[in-house]
């Protein structure tokens, strides 16, 4: 029998406080409009960047 593969899309957050700035990650949460930060409490808006990371941050095996 084979192994099964499972893609797990992880969302990484960063609070919109100025005073706070914290991030946090996310699994499988594409789909929210509103988020709380865990680290101080703001609820705000979700604004999605939708950019390839991967030439920033050179990750081995993924072609471009």
């Amino acid at each position: 029998m084979a192994h099964q593969v499972f893609i797990r899309h992880t969302y990484i957050y960063k609070c919109s406080d100025k005073g706070c700035g914290e991030e946090w990650k996310i699994n499988e949460a594409s789909r929210l409009d509103k988020l709380r930060c865990p680290h101080c409490g703001a609820y705000d808006a979700v604004e999605y960047v939708d950019k390839d990371q991967r030439t920033k941050y050179n990750r081995r095996g993924m072609g471009l």
